[in-house]
């Protein structure tokens, strides 16, 4: 099938958090060795495409150099259910690791850890890797003085070094399976 990344999005972003999360996308794209990850003029109506606007409703892009599978799209609403029983809140994006893909986690991890509150449950992320964030708890403490460019550094996990800092998650993290099933 192919390396895939997936988000569950329980709610609309509002609009403080979009405006954090298409200006951390334009700060991705001014810088070069992102921006050539990526293909923003595929799949947009304005020619040439060079930064996403506040008014957007959604986020997206397929990649450039090194590639493209899928294209990445994030949607400002949860989209309409177009029939009985569509989950619109599951989204993925299957990159097969191509270089884009870089780009793909980092805006995912960005919205978890930075844009949204990590202790909730209403955004979750995960991948093929078996990275899941489901919802960061007080074993975790974000350093916000660090910049947006460094925000994958930003946390400092406070608990006994033996564990990885995937099984700390894990351990303190909300069941993913049995939010799914609330929702349907």
């Amino acid at each position: 099938m192919g390396y895939t990344n997936y988000w569950y999005q329980y709610r609309d972003f509002t609009d403080s958090e979009w405006v954090e999360i298409v200006d951390y996308f334009n700060t991705l794209m001014r810088i070069e060795h992102y921006r050539k990850l990526v293909d923003l003029g595929a799949v947009n109506g304005r020619e040439p495409f060079e930064r996403a606007e506040y008014g957007d409703a959604e986020i997206y892009f397929d990649g450039g150099e090194g590639g493209s599978c899928e294209t990445f799209v994030l949607h400002k609403h949860e989209p309409k259910p177009r029939y009985e029983g569509d989950k619109t809140y599951f989204n993925f994006c299957k990159t097969r690791e191509l270089p884009y893909d870089k780009v793909v986690w980092k805006m995912l991890k960005f919205i978890k850890l930075i844009a949204l509150d990590p202790t909730s449950a209403d955004f979750i992320i995960s991948n093929d890797n078996g990275d899941e964030i489901v919802s960061i708890s007080d074993t975790v403490t974000l350093d916000t003085n660090l910049s947006r460019e460094n925000f994958d550094h930003a946390y400092k996990w406070t608990t006994a070094p033996q564990k990885s800092r995937y099984e700390i998650a894990k351990s303190r993290a909300i069941n993913t399976k049995h939010l799914v099933e609330e929702k349907e």
